[in-house]
């Protein structure tokens, strides 16, 4: 019998004939299989509270930068210590709000709805409030204007449906003018601003409708034009960009939006419905998403079925160039997509007693600074990246027939896994309306074959591994290790 492979991960698609994997844990896709994933490795001391945004930004020099939010304090990371950046009093994020940030020229921008929105040089030494005229959830920049979604003023009160913006290269003026083209829109279906991502147009996401946001110049300013009516997104932090294509989770499934445009249902018929099966409702608000820009890797983090207080405990991930997905099934508080904080010499002895003990080599694009990485915050509210050990992965194939319309004998099975140690077991059933059943799981012999005793009339297999591995491709099962059972 030829090579069965791990095919690509397709909860969606029923069992039986399957020409996907029905599971691909604690792995990232492949060319042909599965390639390892690494665990989080934390480098940081811990926020006083769990991390409610963040955000890595060079300044004009060059240098980057690093900021978090918590409920009640702003912080800078300097030299893998999380600093207490806050301005005087601190703030009172409510339970289920987030800290939405973006870069303005050489600063960055925080707003949590419930406090002003803060700005600070990226050199100073403490957060300011910005503007005391309105409040806002989300913040964007659209070419030369900062944008607030979301807003609540001491005239409207909270107006969820307005796009507001500055005055024209001015992050402080927000007074209506048509000499600095500052104004707002109150848009008119689709219910509240959920997310803004800006760049040459907007992006904004509302919670059923995409609209795109681009300027046209007075006396309109810029111009709104629905481009997905009835696809909102799913939660604020739901949504992610890399280069020019918006990859989010609406009610409804996972979606690309390229050029503010151009949509694609990336999770159709593959991984939707488990999703939106899985998924903890009453904690929206703990999604979370970053690209991996190195790898071309979409993350979103949620809380699953036997998450704890709504922490998140799935990591689904999206290979965009293989368009193929795999699943994490680790903790992780938020993804963000860091840039990499500078580290001294003096600065890794905070992270380990040894230079032979890191886990990533000194020339590692995590200790230079500016470098994109993955970055998390843990359930203790440390920070660090995605390069640890590697994770014991699971991965299961389709269910099959091994002697088509006959119960199958089979004996043994050989591993298509490069490195690391793998195990087998055989989950078998004889009609379809029958629970699998799942062998203990074997290991291969020194000949790499797994000896095992089954007979039924569907198979599947899962296969574990753990260890340093490299791929895992499938499996064979050899002509004289299966063979038809005798009829009843």
């Amino acid at each position: 019998m030829p090579l069965i492979p791990f095919g690509e991960w397709l909860p969606d698609v029923a069992a039986l004939g399957s020409p996907g994997a029905l599971r691909a844990a604690n792995c990232f896709p492949g060319p042909t299989g599965y390639k390892p994933a690494k665990s989080l490795q934390v480098t940081t001391n811990a926020l006083a509270a769990r991390a409610r945004g963040a955000i890595s930004a060079k300044d004009k020099a060059g240098t980057a930068y690093q900021f978090a939010g918590a409920a009640s304090k702003l912080y800078q990371l300097v030299d893998q210590t999380w600093t207490d950046v806050s301005k005087s009093g601190g703030y009172a994020a409510g339970t289920e709000e987030i800290w939405d940030f973006v870069r303005w020229k050489n600063k960055i921008l925080a707003t949590d709805y419930t406090d002003a929105i803060q700005q600070i040089e990226m050199a100073a030494a403490l957060f300011s409030d910005l503007t005391t005229d309105f409040k806002a959830r989300r913040l964007a920049v659209v070419r030369d204007f900062v944008v607030a979604g979301n807003t609540n003023d001491a005239t409207d009160g909270a107006v969820p449906n307005r796009v507001r913006w500055s005055a024209f290269n001015d992050d402080t003026d927000w007074t209506v003018s048509a000499a600095t083209q500052s104004d707002y829109q109150d848009l008119h279906s689709g219910g509240g601003v959920q997310r803004i991502l800006g760049g040459e147009y907007g992006v904004v996401l509302s919670d059923r409708s995409v609209r795109r946001m681009t300027y046209v110049g007075s006396p309109a300013v810029f111009q709104f034009d629905e481009v997905l009516p009835d696809f909102g997104l799913l939660s604020p932090s739901a949504a992610t960009r890399l280069a020019d294509i918006i990859y989010f989770a609406s009610p409804h499934g996972f979606v690309a939006l390229e050029g503010g445009t151009r949509s694609a249902l990336i999770g159709a018929g593959k991984v939707d419905k488990f999703f939106l099966n899985d998924l903890d409702y009453s904690n929206l608000h703990r999604i979370s998403s970053a690209v991996d820009a190195a790898s071309g890797r979409v993350l979103w983090a949620y809380p699953g079925q036997g998450s704890a207080d709504g922490l998140p405990n799935r990591i689904l991930v999206y290979d965009r160039g293989l368009r193929k997905w795999s699943l994490l099934e680790i903790e992780v508080d938020l993804l963000w997509h860091s840039l990499g904080a500078s580290t001294t010499l003096e600065g890794l002895d905070a992270i380990s007693a040894s230079l032979d003990a890191l886990a990533s080599s000194l020339d590692s694009p995590r200790w230079a600074g500016g470098a994109p990485v993955l970055g998390g915050f843990n359930s203790a509210f440390k920070s660090g990246y995605f390069d640890g050990s590697a994770l014991a992965a699971e991965i299961g194939t389709g269910e099959m027939e091994l002697a088509p319309g006959r119960r199958a004998i089979l004996r043994a099975a050989r591993l298509a896994v490069d490195g690391g140690t793998a195990t087998i077991s055989t989950g078998t059933r004889n009609k379809q309306e029958d629970a699998t059943v799942f062998s203990p799981a074997i290991s291969a012999r020194d000949s790499g074959v797994c000896p095992m005793r089954s007979t039924a009339r569907y198979h599947r297999f899962r296969v574990g591994i753990s260890g340093e591995w490299n791929d895992a491709v499938g499996l064979w099962i050899e002509p004289e290790d299966v063979s038809a059972a005798g009829r009843r």
